[in-house]
């Protein structure tokens, strides 16, 4: 059965900081997956929604955990216990939500929704056996005017997902990138891209050095794209994954933003 475009996922890593002190990169965390642009999108038109929570199985009770901003503007955290098959509606209202995550691998699909006045919309499913979704570059923030440009460092991962068949000649790209401020580069081992991986940095204004010399670029559409694979053959086997890391340079003064407006498109061929 040949590779399809849902069996590349992008996951994230095990250090996913919300600050500029805890640790970056790291393994893949297989259960949590990136949000990206589509689903981060400004709720309810601007106005902000409350959270809808539901699972395919009655089995599933564990707590869920949301964050993301407020119409205010101020972050929010809430953690939901979920009720099986039954709805249940987060508290805070979200202008945007960032991350969902729940405390333990869902036993069914569980739907993550705006509730719009009883009339609950998908933003995301989170699969069996996997426990939700967050973005990047959570509450980042630039200096203010008259300070010193701030650099961002985090890391996620291209898996192919596929129990049998193999990708080839694929390659990845920075598909939305709307504020021209974001780079990437693949992981590295002795300044050969490799795949697998899973290299950390101090902390995630710490570029990450200890894979290679990192050369960041825009890659910003397929013509530009960067070869993944070992040695960039452009191979992922069954199964296999691609460390790649973000760098995101935010200018001082620059006007807060509550979204990362980015998402990471793969290409490859079926074999």
């Amino acid at each position: 059965m040949p590779v399809e475009a849902a069996d590349l996922v992008t996951y994230l890593s095990a250090g996913r900081p919300d600050d500029d002190s805890d640790t970056s990169g790291g393994a893949i965390d297989a259960t949590v997956r990136l949000l990206d642009r589509t689903n981060t999108k400004t709720l309810n038109s601007g106005s902000g929604d409350t959270i809808d929570l539901v699972s395919a199985s009655a089995d599933d009770t564990q707590n869920m955990v949301l964050k993301g901003y407020g119409t205010d503007g101020t972050w929010i955290e809430e953690t939901k216990a979920l009720s099986g098959t039954d709805h249940v509606q987060s508290t805070a209202t979200f202008l945007h939500l960032c991350s969902a995550v729940l405390a333990s691998n869902a036993t069914g699909i569980v739907t993550v929704a705006e509730y719009n006045s009883g009339d609950p919309s998908s933003m995301f499913t989170v699969p069996v056996g996997e426990k939700g979704g967050q973005d990047m570059f959570l509450k980042v923030a630039a200096e203010a005017s008259g300070g010193s440009t701030k650099k961002f460092y985090e890391s996620c991962f291209i898996k192919n997902t596929d129990g049998a068949s193999a990708v080839i000649n694929a390659v990845i790209w920075l598909n939305e990138d709307e504020d021209s401020e974001l780079k990437m580069d693949l992981g590295m081992s002795g300044d050969v891209t490799v795949t697998g991986g899973s290299e950390t940095t101090t902390n995630r204004v710490t570029e990450p050095s200890t894979g290679g010399t990192y050369a960041w670029a825009e890659h910003a559409s397929q013509e530009a794209a960067h070869d993944v694979g070992d040695a960039e053959d452009g191979n992922l086997t069954a199964g296999e994954y691609q460390q790649v890391w973000v760098e995101l340079t935010l200018a001082d003064g620059r006007t807060p933003e509550q979204v990362v407006q980015w998402a990471p498109k793969v290409y490859g061929e079926a074999t």
